[in-house]
């Protein structure tokens, strides 16, 4: 009986010592088989955060039954130790998905002349000094997907698209940019071929110069917020692998798709025109709104260069239907269908309190609208005491002055609105007399429209200029464009007007001289400084000096013109930069057109 036992003993240990390795043995089998299966979706379907990796199943099999208090059998042969079962997760544990492969880095293509364009392309040395470091993994995309083979030069020379472009990168001048900028690389001047690496290096240099171009008749000469930080274009600024993907498939043509990267808007073409007649010696006079009573001689090509540039900060496409201010000439514009169906006169910021410069889209216009004292405003407002006809609120967890609508709310009776970072918009004034002055700069940054109700009849289509004014003290009243408009805020100080006049205008807030700097045409020593504001004399200054409370001018000791009358304000401005008037001033209104 005891050597049944025994050997029935043996038979179970044996068994179990075998039976022990094959559960070692198979994980390691299933898992080498789940290697590839794993690594290809790691590649073709992104990872997922925070989601465990599918766990692979051991072989399902029955161990032998145990007492809890029972040692596991050892084996006296090393050999027939068991290897430790491999670990299994936990149900319900997290176990890190799998990472995704870097993507290959290119290789070096096998023909000469593509090895040496990819040569120079991971070489550090500067292409040209002004391309960037992000321009330059993008032309390295753009020849990757070429397997690095030229773009601009077949069999030793220069293809016709690279002709093309070569004759527009040396025409730059005629659009206001420096051809020194995009330096043209020579082939065929040594006497001898041209090397791969030569080949390559001009290939990238052209390249470099075309990318740059591009991106400076976008408008990427300059940074415009280093001139002020309320001039806020958005630059549609093209990258180099969509430029160079661009003109290289021009073929002949590639001059002309460059250069469609300048404006094409009348106003530059103009300016364009402009530039040429004067380098030509053709010029004549310029009006200028600073003196009404005779023409002055154009002060330059730097005038006109700074104010195309300013062009090249609009949309490419103004849209054939928009709102186009131009303060320094304190005029709005409305544009239905390409062409003009409204202008009128506005007031913008003063020289401390610019209206900025950028392009938005109009949302809806508010009639009735309330005024919350903006927080610039309120702590003056607080200190001075003048708080009577607002209402304490809050808004956004801080305390504000309301002022409720009505006649004498700082918005007039309507405002237009045009979402932005500034927080500026279009809208009435209850002060209709400043509009006769000539230069209408009171505002702390809204632009103030002369007739608004006109304008909302050019903005709204489904709203006429007498059903809007029926809704004068009803309440406040939202009413949204079915379209977005867009709306563009710009500073022009020379121009071409519709008759063909070359026209010059005071540079109100002194931005002229910092972008002749930056565009190298004047040293700094010699730029245009910013003039002074004018400081507005206090209200009690001017009610001492008034003779009587209808009359603030002071007496002249002789009759001055009608225009020279006109040139300052009716009535000082008051601090707030909404001065209201003692009694409504009656004028007769415009028609529509």
């Amino acid at each position: 009986m005891h050597a049944e036992t025994g050997a029935g003993s043996s038979v179970l240990r044996t068994l179990s010592v075998a039976f022990a390795a094959l559960l070692a043995f198979a994980p390691a089998v299933r898992g080498e088989e789940a290697v590839a299966p794993i690594r290809k979706a790691a590649v073709e379907a992104p990872a997922v955060p925070d989601a465990p990796a599918p766990a692979v199943e051991a072989p399902p099999a029955e161990a032998p039954a145990q007492a809890p208090d029972q040692a596991p059998a050892q084996s006296s042969n090393p050999a027939e130790t068991p290897a430790p079962a491999a670990e299994t997760p936990a149900p319900g544990a997290e176990t890190p998905a799998p990472a995704a492969e870097a993507p290959l880095a290119p290789v070096a293509p096998s023909e000469p002349l593509p090895a040496a364009v990819f040569a120079r392309l991971n070489d550090s040395a500067p292409l040209l000094a002004r391309l960037t470091g992000k321009d330059r993994e993008a032309m390295q995309a753009f020849y990757a997907l070429g397997n690095f083979k030229p773009a601009w030069i077949e069999n030793g020379a220069f293809n016709p698209a690279a002709t093309a472009a070569i004759a527009r990168l040396r025409a730059a001048a005629e659009d206001g940019l420096d051809p020194n900028a995009y330096p043209v690389p020579a082939l065929g001047k040594l006497g001898r071929p041209e090397t791969d690496a030569e080949l390559a290096d001009a290939e990238l240099k052209l390249s470099a110069a075309i990318a740059l171009y591009a991106r400076d008749a976008r408008g990427g000469r300059m940074n415009p917020a280093s001139i002020s930080k309320l001039v806020t274009p958005t630059l549609d600024l093209p990258t180099a692998d969509a430029t160079l993907a661009r003109v290289a498939s021009a073929g002949a043509g590639a001059g002309e798709t460059l250069q469609a990267y300048n404006p094409r808007q009348p106003g530059y073409l103009a300016l364009k025109s402009r530039l040429a007649s004067l380098r030509a010696g053709h010029t004549t006079e310029a009006p200028s709104s600073k003196s009404g009573k005779r023409p002055k001689v154009a002060g330059g090509e730097a005038e006109i260069l700074v104010n195309m540039e300013r062009w090249r900060w609009l949309p490419s496409e103004l849209g054939s239907d928009y709102v186009f201010v131009n303060v320094p000439e304190f005029k709005l514009r409305v544009y239905r269908n390409g062409a003009m169906k409204d202008e009128t006169r506005v007031i913008v910021g003063k020289p401390e309190s610019p209206t900025p410069t950028f392009s938005g889209m109009m949302e809806y216009a508010v009639v009735n609208p309330s005024w919350y004292v903006p927080p610039s405003i309120l702590k003056q407002m607080l200190a001075s005491g003048r708080t009577a006809g607002f209402e304490v609120v809050r808004r956004g967890g801080q305390i504000s002055l309301r002022q409720p609508p009505g006649e004498r709310n700082a918005l007039g009776f309507i405002k237009f609105m045009f979402p932005n970072q500034h927080a500026v918009y279009l809208h009435d004034t209850p002060n209709r007399s400043l509009f006769s002055a000539t230069t209408r700069a009171f505002s702390h940054g809204c632009v103030r429209v002369d007739d608004p109700f006109r304008f909302a009849d050019a903005v709204l289509p489904d709203w006429t200029e007498e059903r809007l004014k029926k809704l004068i003290g009803k309440g406040e009243r939202t009413l949204r464009l079915p379209a977005k408009l867009p709306v563009h805020l710009a500073y022009f100080t020379a121009y071409v007007d519709d008759f063909g006049t070359y026209r010059t205008l005071n540079d109100l807030y002194g931005y002229d001289g910092p972008m002749k700097v930056a565009l190298g045409l004047a040293a700094r020593s010699d730029a245009v400084a910013r003039a002074p504001a004018a400081k507005a004399k206090p209200a009690t200054e001017a009610r001492a000096a008034a003779p009587t409370p209808r009359d603030i001018h002071r007496p002249a000791p002789r009759p001055a013109p009608r225009e020279a009358v006109r040139a300052e304000p009716r009535r000082n401005v008051d601090m707030f930069g909404e001065p209201w008037p003692s009694e409504p001033v009656r004028r007769e209104t415009r028609s529509f057109w």
